[in-house]
């Protein structure tokens, strides 16, 4: 199957305002099934409604947001009263790519396979308002114009050709005073996205593109509370490297993996260049060669899950002397581009200071706000906060992904792996809201979930067509992100609005739950995959799936509760109960004093994180009552100092899978092991961060080893313990109302400088002495920062925002302790195995041991 290549079409239409009038303001609605680009009267679109920048940071890209497009399209909305005229003619104008919607290019996602899957179309509703209340509005129909583009081929997966030569010949289309040619003809009005389904449906197979079937139903269309994707940097490259002498195809290094758009900027061409194409191909590592004939550079091309060019743009040149050009309808996750035929059109080498900005790289970003800031007076420790940040955000772009180049998949285990530490750093609370409203409409009939969301049916074995048939299948690990990350959602922000729209979905799927875990099976599920990506054997994934199952019935009953589901929420409760008793008899092992059989780090930090160790102290009637064992305390004292004795044993590695990675650092830190996790971070050697580091990372990779996505983000969640551990900032209820400032100091000398290479390995051990950090909260900003003094004491600075009441532990170091004004000492406490003197403040910046 090759792809398809079908230009781009271009939209426009004339229109004039009522004379006279003065405009009070303007809204366009818009939405599309597939990519827009939208301009009024030549300009852009923007998110503030001012006339664009020259560095376009206000300018939406690859609108509107994927969807389930056979369920729901989203809009957007814009204030465009700037850019419209009450005296003459006014242009708005689209050019529509196929994004997610109309994808060709064939890849073991079969995304081309999926029922709505057609050509692009745009939906769009402008209505002006003038100061007398009266309103004209203007919506898409058959009296707009419509061409084909100078794109002659895009995908999400491959990239877009460009031919420049069609662009001249269309000239300023967008533009008023612009008079069309035998080349426009009236738009096609075609259907809207929807489908077919149903037990009996009337009809089958790919929908029709003018024609409405019968059983026909329309998609739901949908505000889009997302922020819309921005640009927020350019990068230019730091080197320019022939891949061979004499071979004519150079790699441009930007120094930095990224998620972007590629902008191209010619001057000084000559007419005779017309029809030469340039090839630009996207990367993420150099894997081969030394640059010489005999072994050339190559970029890597992770094309191993799809059928055709991944990353790879065609531009084609026109006559004209300058000329410029920036993809629109994908974006790519790389670090390096290589670019065939550039010499041909320079008509010399390329060389960095003199085309510094011919190929130049805009960042892409969801337009989400960065509300958390952590710093140390560790290089090391700022380095992996720097790499972890650009990993979380180059993957969040639309939605939370699994790697930004070869996949751009939702994962939806990937997803809640790292959402906790996202949303300490990121206002993530628009963009997972938008992303998990998508749950719903990948269900399907039995209750299941796909582990991609959005994920078209037309392939994964899905009715029986092709692909990977346990993409709906259950997969508790995967299946998480539905439950936890709506309670961090609520933990964070306050946000409780998808407990009810989400309740009755996620019901239903745990109603298919226990078809799998039942009394006979001893509760025992065996699923496709469970702990993922750990240094140590993932063992039997049961055990994890069964831990996970038993975390959501207690969502579920805690949030049927308050919800007013008593019936359901009581339900949960029963079976949580059952199913914490079969965990403890199926996996805690006696003679050990641990849980077993699968990821041993995993689920033991799993079982404290969800209250799942066993004690002899408890009631008869808990179901964590077990004979013969050690206390309720004893026993997670156990379970920690097992934690951290499997990474004292490994030689200071981290063992932990993803998920239990995500529990285990604040556990460590808890029971009174901050110097063995500090140690773990930035320990040299496999596995580890500073491995990757000293690989010359500059993002995170997906396993320890290179051996797979090296952009990826799930092992981001060291940052939680960064802000909630080391700097001690902890909401102790919803959004803040209350929190808790703790932070637990390390002792040890650790690695303290960033790697040269992985030879490097002497890295100046020293103690952590300043920690830094901020967190802006729907309430305000709180923030905790201390030093290590000479004399040995917590110099500890923080800040309390309003309608918050805090708790500060100030560590005693064993000496007393200065406070300022304003604080109440509440009592002595411990924590971690070290002393604390706890006081109680409400808004304000305190600083103790000041003097």
């Amino acid at each position: 199957m090759l792809p398809i290549a079908t230009p781009a079409p271009v939209l426009r239409r004339a229109f004039t305002l009522p004379r006279g009038r003065s405009i009070a303001k303007a809204r366009l609605h818009l939405s599309a099934a597939g990519n827009v680009t939208f301009t009024v009267n030549g300009d852009p679109i923007t998110v503030d409604g001012k006339r664009a920048a020259q560095d376009g940071t206000k300018v939406p890209r690859l609108l509107t947001d994927q969807s389930t497009y056979d369920r729901t399209v989203l809009y957007d909305t814009f204030d465009v009263t700037a850019l419209l005229e009450t005296d003459g003619e006014n242009v708005v104008a689209a050019e529509l790519g196929r994004g997610w919607y109309g994808v060709t290019t064939p890849q073991e996602w079969y995304w081309q396979l999926a029922p709505y899957a057609g050509q692009p179309r745009l939906r769009a509703k402008l209505v002006v308002t003038y100061s007398d209340g009266s309103a004209t509005t203007l919506v898409t129909d058959e009296n707009w114009l419509s061409a084909d583009g100078p794109t002659t081929f895009d995908s999400v997966y491959s990239g877009e050709k460009y031919d420049a030569r069609r662009a001249d010949q269309l000239g300023e289309w967008r533009s008023p005073g612009y008079r069309t040619g035998r080349d426009w003809r009236p738009a096609t009005v075609l259907i809207q996205p929807g489908s077919c389904a149903g037990p009996s449906p009337k009809h089958h197979g790919a929908l029709p593109a003018t024609t409405v079937p019968e059983g026909f139903k329309p998609a739901v269309v949908r505000a889009h509370e997302a922020e819309p994707v921005l640009v927020n940097q350019t990068l230019r490259p730091v080197s320019i490297t022939e891949t061979a002498p004499g071979s004519g195809i150079w790699v441009l290094d930007y120094g930095q993996i990224l998620t972007g758009f590629v902008r191209l900027q010619l001057t000084g061409i000559r007419p005779d260049k017309e029809g030469l194409t340039l090839r630009l191909r996207g990367g993420n590592r150099i894997v081969a060669g030394d640059g010489t004939a005999a072994s050339p550079l190559s970029v890597e091309e992770e094309n191993f899950q799809h059928d055709a060019n991944l990353q790879t743009h065609y531009y084609t040149l026109s006559r004209r002397s300058t000329q410029t050009w920036e993809q629109q309808f994908s974006h790519f996750g790389f670090r390096y581009l290589e670019v065939m035929n550039l010499e041909a059109v320079l008509g010399r080498a390329p060389d960095l200071t003199r085309d510094a900005d011919l190929l130049t790289v805009d960042v892409a970003r969801t337009g989400f706000a960065r509300t958390g800031t952590f710093t140390t007076d560790n290089a090391l420790l700022n380095r992996l906060q720097r790499n972890l940040e650009w990993a979380e955000q180059n993957n969040l772009v639309q939605k939370p992904t699994d790697t930004p180049s070869r996949e751009k998949n939702g994962w939806t285990g990937d997803a809640m792996a790292s959402s906790e530490s996202e949303s300490l750093t990121w206002d993530v609370n628009a963009v997972f809201t938008n992303w998990l409203r998508h749950f719903p409409d990948n269900q399907i009939s039995t209750g299941q979930l796909p582990m991609i969301v959005p994920l078209g049916k037309g392939g994964f074995g899905y009715d029986h067509t092709p692909g990977w048939n346990a993409a709906w299948k259950a997969v508790p690990a995967w299946d998480s992100a539905y439950f936890v990350m709506p309670w961090e959602l609520y933990t964070y922000y306050g946000n409780s609005s998808l407990f009810e729209e989400l309740y009755d979905h996620q019901d239903r799927l745990l109603k298919y739950y226990e078809t799998l875990f039942t009394a006979e099976n001893d509760f025992k599920f065996e699923a496709s995959l469970g702990a993922y990506s750990g240094a140590e054997s993932p063992g039997n994934n049961a055990v994890i799936s069964l831990a996970f199952y038993i975390h959501f019935c207690d969502y579920m009953d805690e949030v049927g509760r308050g919800l007013d589901r008593t019936e359901r929420a009581a339900h949960y409760a029963k079976l949580a109960r059952t199913l914490r008793k079969a965990f403890i008899a199926n996996y805690w092992d006696t003679s050990k004093g641990y849980f077993t059989q699968g990821s041993i780090s995993s689920e033991n930090a799993m079982a404290i994180a969800f209250d799942l160790v066993p004690g002899s102290d408890l009631n008869h009637d808990d179901p964590r009552h077990l004979a013969g064992t050690k206390t309720l305390a004893e026993n997670k004292k156990a379970l920690a100092k097992l934690l951290a004795d499997r990474i004292v044993a490994a030689d200071q590695h981290i063992q932990n899978d993803m998920y239990g990675s995500r529990y285990e650092f604040n556990i460590l830190s808890e029971y009174g092991y901050t110097d063995v996790a500090l140690k773990a971070v930035t320990q040299t050697g496999m596995p580890g961060y500073v491995h990757q580091i000293a690989r010359g990372a500059t993002s995170l990779w997906e396993q320890w080893n290179d051996r797979l996505s090296v952009n990826h983000h799930y092992r981001s969640n060291v940052a939680t313990w960064f802000y909630q551990s080391l700097a001690g900032i902890k909401p102790t209820s919803t959004a803040y109302e209350s929190l808790r400032i703790r932070p637990y100091i390390p002792s040890a000398a650790v690695n303290s400088r960033v790697p040269k290479d992985t030879q490097d390995t002497e890295l100046s051990p020293a103690t952590l002495d300043h920690v830094s950090a901020s967190i802006e909260t729907v309430r305000g900003k709180v923030s905790s920062e201390w030093h290590r003094r000479p004399d040995g004491r917590i110099d500890l600075a923080v800040t309390i925002p309003y309608n918050t009441e805090a708790e500060i532990w100030v560590p005693t170091q064993d000496k007393p302790v200065t406070a300022p004004r304003g604080v109440a000492f509440v009592r002595d406490d411990t924590s971690g195995g070290a002393a604390y003197k706890v006081y109680r403040a409400r808004a304000g910046s305190y600083r103790f041991n000041a003097g």
